[in-house]
């Protein structure tokens, strides 16, 4: 079955990105946008994307750890 896509667009540094994300991970997308003060509707300066990349990018090293301390217990 096929996933439904959502688009999401983002202006930054003057240049127009749209993509077509599953909705799930575009909500999520979309949220941490939110929290990282991108906006939508306009330009944003190339560093609030790379705070936003830098703070899913930590969570995901942090995950990636916890995981191997699990395996290490099992």
């Amino acid at each position: 079955m096929d996933k439904e896509l959502k688009k999401v667009s983002v202006t930054i540094a003057g240049t127009r990105y749209e993509f077509a994300l599953e909705e799930n991970f575009a909500d999520f997308i979309l949220e941490e946008f939110r929290e990282n003060e991108v906006l939508l509707d306009q330009d944003n300066r190339p560093d609030k994307l790379l705070k936003a990349f830098l703070k899913v990018s930590k969570q995901c090293f942090e995950y990636d750890e916890s995981i191997e301390a699990i395996i290490e217990e099992l």
